[in-house]
């Protein structure tokens, strides 16, 4: 069996000035490929575990192992490998996006730094990108703020994209899209996981979205990953007080999304 992509041990961390951490004691393991979703209550402490995995932010204890290497370890060239392969996608496209540059432009920036694509072939790739996810490719001219919600969710994972990542922390991506707009979403992961081979960790609160979207299930609370397994099982089943409390927030909700192999493949509207 091959040794995991991503392995943390025992990660802490607490900002200066707080009595208690945010994180502490986690650990788990992400294979190549694998769909892995985090799910907790509002403040367990799934932003800032996210951020801790992209070096966003430096653990107080434990270690974060990329491919056996442990990022705290990387600098420079090596740790730039690293972030190409390591990719964040915010809650806030943007926020994350910001307003002052054309959408060209912020998916030129990984193709450039990360991807190092020439300058010359930048926009036929800017475009390429575009198109994989059924935008315009004139939307490149652009800002942020002249695109839907959706657009903009789109065009944040494709920034992350661009440098072809090998895991895909994403925080929340479709929590403030309507239904329609969040299968399309999905599905567009779930394509990328099939001919790129990319592994996802979906940050989520959303019970319809863990069972479309992922294989495994990590609960977090109050800092602490409290239960883990199948997503079938631990839901079905839910042995933590915190996974007991999801499962019964979600009664009474519309049913389960559709598994992702069943989303809508036509193209996605420009107009949403």
């Amino acid at each position: 069996m091959s040794a995991p992509l991503l392995e943390v041990e025992d990660l802490a961390y607490r900002p200066p000035g707080l009595s208690r951490p945010i994180v502490e004691g986690v650990g788990f393991t992400i294979g190549a490929g694998e769909r892995v979703a985090l799910v907790g209550a509002s403040g367990a402490g799934k932003s800032t575990l996210a951020r801790l995995l992209v070096r966003l932010l430096e653990p107080s204890a434990g270690r974060i192992l990329w491919a056996g290497r442990d990022l705290s370890s990387l600098r420079g060239e090596a740790l730039r490998r690293v972030r190409a392969e390591l990719q964040l996608v915010f809650q806030d496209p943007l926020a994350a996006l910001g307003p002052r540059r054309r959408v060209g432009a912020l998916l030129a920036d990984p193709l450039r730094a990360l991807a190092r694509v020439p300058r010359a072939e930048r926009p036929a790739a800017v475009a390429g990108l575009l198109r994989r996810v059924g935008l315009d490719p004139a939307l490149a001219d652009r800002f942020p703020h002249e695109l839907s919600g959706g657009q903009r969710q789109r065009v944040a994972i494709l920034r992350a994209l661009a440098s072809r990542p090998r895991l895909l922390v994403l925080d929340e991506p479709v929590s403030a899209l309507d239904l329609s707009i969040r299968a399309r979403i999905l599905n567009l992961l779930e394509r990328v996981r099939a001919e790129d081979g990319t592994a996802t960790l979906l940050i989520t609160h959303d019970l319809s979205v863990v069972r479309a979207a992922a294989d495994r299930l990590l609960v977090m609370e109050a800092g602490r990953i409290v239960e883990e397994g199948p997503v079938g099982a631990v839901l079905a089943a839910p042995r933590a007080e915190a996974t007991r409390a999801l499962v019964a927030a979600a009664l009474g909700l519309p049913a389960p999304t559709a598994p992702a192999d069943r989303f809508p493949t036509d193209p996605l509207p420009n107009d949403r």
